[in-house]
Order: C-alpha cells, then sequence, then structure tokens
C-alpha cells in the first residue's frame, strides 16, 4: 500500500496580504511626516496663499446679488418702470446703459411721486378738487411749437397749478388737465387721441367731465364766475374759483418763484435746488405711452453699444433748420438767430478730450441731415480713434417745429418723427460731457434733464450758443441765475 503523503498549507499569501496591509497603514504615516516637513522647509506660504485666495472668494460671494435682486437686475430692459414689478430702481437703471429707461412717476419717489399724487387726487369730482384748463390756441392746428417748448409750457403750468400761482400757503393746488383739441404733431394718430396722449401718459386721472363748465357771468344771482381768463405772467384771479382757464389767444404761463412750497420739504425753496423740481416736472410731462417706449427702446438697443460708458462719452446735440436764419420751410418757423458754426461744436469736442482723455465716445444727433453729415466727417478726418454713437434710423426731418411734420420726410409720419426726436434725447442722457446752444430749448433740456436723470454721475456743459435767462444758466451750470 502506497504511503500517504501529506502537505502542509502555503505560507505565501497570508504573507502577502499582511504586507499590503502594512503598506495601507503605513503609506499615510510617511506621507503626513512629509507633508509637515515640507510645510516646515516654506511651503506654508503657499498654504496662506491659499487661505487668503479663499477669504477673497468668501468676500465676493457675499457681495453677490441675492435670489430676488438678481430677479430684477435680468428684467427684460423693455419693462415698464411705472409697473409694480419694477421695484429696483437703480438695478433697472443700471441695467438700461442700451435700452429704455425714464425715472418712474408711480414707483420712483421722491419729487416725480410727489407731483404724481397731487395730479391724481382721490376724488376727481369733490367740489375741493380744483382745476387748471390748459387750453390749446384758437389757431391750434397751426402752431408750430416743438416738442420741447410743449413740454417747458406743460411744466410750467403744473407748477402754477401744483403752487396755484404761488399762494399754495393760502389755497393749495390745483390739477393741471388738457383741453382735448387737436395736438398739431398728433394728426393721423394710430395709438390713441389726436392729443399729447396720443404719445405720452395723461398729466392727470381726471376727466374733462370733472371741470365746471365754461360759463362767464356778469356777476348778481346764484351765478357764479367759474372761467378767468389769464393772459398775461402776473395776472391774477380769484383763488376761489373752483376751475381756471387759460387764455387761448396767448402762450402764457407765470414765473413760480416758490417751486417747493407744495411739497412739505423743510427748508422750502431756500435749502431745494430749483433744477430738481423743473427736472421732475419735465419728466412727469414727457412720460411716453407703452408703444411709444417699446419704439424708443428698439431704436436706442440699434444705436447704443452695450459697452459704451457714459463717463468717457461727449454728446452733441446739433440744434439748426428753423432755429437759424434764413430758415424757410412751408409750416416751420422762421429761424431766429445766428447758428454756431460746426467749428465750434469740433472745438469743444477736442476742449473736453484735452481735459479727458478717456473720452471714447462722442454721441452725434441733428434735425438737419446736411449739418450731421458735415459734422461726422469733421470727425472722421480730425478725431478718427473716437467711436461715434448716432441715432439709427433717425428721420432728420429739417426742423423742429410741430404743425406739420407728416410733409417734411417721404413717408415718415408724425408718430416716427416724434420718436425719433425723442430716443435722440434719450440717447444723450448716456454721456457726460456736453456741447450745447442753450438758445435752443431742445439742447438746454437735454443737458438740464441729463444732469438729474442721466447716466453720468456728473456733467460738464460747453454752451456755444449763450442764452441769458434761467433755465440756459440751469443747463450751463446746474445752477439759477438767482443762486449765481
Amino acid at each position: 500500500m502506497p504511503a500517504t503523503i501529506i502537505t502542509k498549507p502555503s505560507s505565501k499569501w497570508p504573507n502577502i496580504l499582511i504586507g499590503l496591509a502594512a503598506f495601507i497603514v503605513i503609506t499615510p504615516f510617511f506621507n503626513y511626516i512629509l507633508m509637515t516637513k515640507s510645510i516646515s522647509t516654506g511651503d506654508a506660504e503657499l498654504l496662506a496663499k491659499n487661505a487668503d485666495l479663499e477669504a477673497r472668494l468668501r468676500k465676493m460671494e457675499a457681495l453677490a446679488p441675492t435670489s430676488h435682486e438678481k430677479k430684477h437686475l435680468f428684467l427684460p430692459s423693455s419693462v415698464d418702470n411705472d409697473s409694480p414689478s419694477a421695484s429696483s430702481p437703480l438695478l433697472i437703471k443700471a441695467n438700461s446703459i442700451n435700452s429704455y429707461w425714464w425715472p418712474s412717476a408711480k414707483e420712483g419717489g421722491g419729487l416725480l411721486g410727489k407731483i404724481h399724487a397731487a395730479q391724481n387726487p382721490a376724488d376727481c369730482s369733490s367740489p375741493s378738487t380744483k382745476f387748471f384748463v390748459w387750453r390749446s390756441k384758437q389757431d391750434n392746428e397751426k402752431d408750430t411749437r416743438g416738442l420741447t417748448a410743449w413740454a417747458h409750457a406743460g411744466a410750467s403750468h403744473l407748477l402754477h397749478a401744483l403752487t396755484d400761482g404761488d399762494q399754495f400757503e393760502k389755497f393749495g393746488s390745483r390739477v393741471l388737465i388738457t383741453d382735448d383739441k387737436l395736438w398739431p404733431m398728433a394728426k393721423g394718430c394710430l395709438h390713441g387721441p389726436e392729443t399729447r396722449e396720443c404719445y405720452f401718459e395723461p398729466l392727470t386721472k381726471c376727466k374733462l367731465s370733472d371741470v365746471d363748465n365754461q360759463t362767464i357771468s356778469s356777476g348778481g344771482g346764484n351765478n357764479q364766475v367759474v372761467e378767468t381768463l389769464l393772459k398775461m405772467n402776473g395776472d391774477e384771479y380769484e383763488r376761489s374759483i373752483r376751475t381756471v382757464y387759460l387764455s387761448p389767444t396767448d402762450i402764457w404761463f407765470r414765473n413760480i418763484r416758490r417751486k417747493y412750497s407744495w411739497t412739505g420739504l423743510p427748508g422750502g425753496d431756500n435749502d431745494h435746488a430749483p433744477i430738481d423740481m423743473i427736472a421732475a416736472a419735465l419728466a412727469y410731462y414727457f412720460r411716453p405711452k407703452e408703444w411709444l417706449r417699446k419704439e424708443i427702446d428698439e431704436r436706442i438697443r440699434a444705436s447704443i453699444p452695450s459697452d459704451l460708458d457714459p463717463a468717457r462719452t461727449v454728446g452733441v446735440p446739433i440744434r439748426r433748420s428753423d432755429k437759424c436764419n434764413g430758415h424757410k420751410l412751408e409750416g416751420s418757423a422762421a429761424g431766429e438767430l445766428d447758428c454756431p458754426p460746426l467749428e465750434k461744436y469740433l472745438s469743444g469736442v477736442k476742449s473736453f478730450l484735452e481735459f479727458d482723455p478717456l473720452i471714447e465716445n462722442v454721441i452725434v444727433t441733428s434735425e438737419d441731415k446736411a449739418a450731421c453729415q458735415e459734422f461726422l466727417l469733421m470727425l472722421q478726418k480730425e478725431l478718427p480713434k473716437l467711436r461715434v454713437v448716432q441715432n439709427v434710423g433717425d428721420v432728420q426731418q429739417g426742423t423742429g417745429s410741430g404743425s406739420k411734420l407728416e410733409a417734411y420726410v417721404e413717408g415718415s409720419g408724425n408718430a416716427n418723427v416724434v420718436a425719433s426726436a425723442l430716443t435722440s434725447m434719450h440717447l444723450h442722457l448716456r454721456a457726460r460731457y456736453f456741447i450745447v446752444t442753450s438758445k435752443s430749448t431742445w439742447t438746454s433740456t437735454i443737458s438740464v434733464m441729463a444732469r438729474v436723470y442721466g447716466f453720468a454721475s456728473d456733467i460738464f456743459v460747453l454752451d456755444i450758443g449763450r442764452n441769458v435767462n434761467n433755465f440756459a444758466s440751469l443747463a450751463r451750470s446746474g445752477c439759477g441765475l438767482d443762486r449765481l
């Protein structure tokens, strides 16, 4: 019987497993020792840098907008600023360099909000609600006033109504309301009545049915005089009358001196700037209807580069055509001054460049196509490094008058001309430096609005066609003649 051979189990695999286990346990220990040694010999500086970077990242994270802020930061730029959803006005404005923006009367607060509240009383039919009726001229269809001439009349009448002719302390405020006569620039309106409300929001929610009828009594009996025709600056009237009418034969408005009397602000006109009140009244007048906001928004997007820096931008609103002596165009106002030569505009741009070499852009607009093209050629030759921004699609109708806008450019209606002109004003709000002629209410209005509602923090104006009145002074320096 063969012998049985008994073999012992091999010790190879247990030894291997024991070795692997030892390696796994010992390796981290040696790594720790090596890391400690590395730190002790100078790599601690790298870890310190990493710690500093982490601290910076945490600080940036703290400054990042919250989800609520992001919601408003990235709202579509064409949003209605008067919408309740627009609860972050500063964020919306900051995000609107190349899109529509205008201060909100409903949500913006401040003077603009105060005007809106005064113009929209709780009960328009109440006997205690008094009115100031802004009437059209008798020959209203031939009224040649342009956009800013109308706006200045409206702002002046508004201040008259709010102060009741500088007598607020005794008689309170009135509501300014317009009649429903044809507004020349609204002929053929496709978006509403043929009045200023074709383009702009109503001055008040009150209706003409809320005011007293136009009747004049010779006195006696129970009859009451409810109409007072104000014809001259300084004409007085019985302020107990509920409804006061302006004369249809004269372009008239009172120069209100105590512009802040109706606000309740401590210090009144002694402590607060006239330019802020005037700009707020103009901003209230110039609130576009929704269709016009969208039109302006599209034009701004087509015109303003998304990387434009307002602080490095010059605005050159060239006012020519009917402003200049020798202008002849049917339905347009005659010239009234010697317009500054284009070389003066160019010299102004060069002066600003010498003052601030960081200037990169120049916004050039004009209702006068020939003058605009000539100036662009001058810029191209003399200052080729400047980026030129224009109002893309500008009608350039050749006049600032408003009675026959539809007849000046073939195929272009009144709405196109008005949208084009307002877009030019909006473009210039994106500038810091301006060359204007204060003999033009158009260019003066641009600089005044830029000072109060523009995108740059400080404004500088060169006036190459100086006028001597309070508004011209506001345009040049931000201060009225009475404050200089």
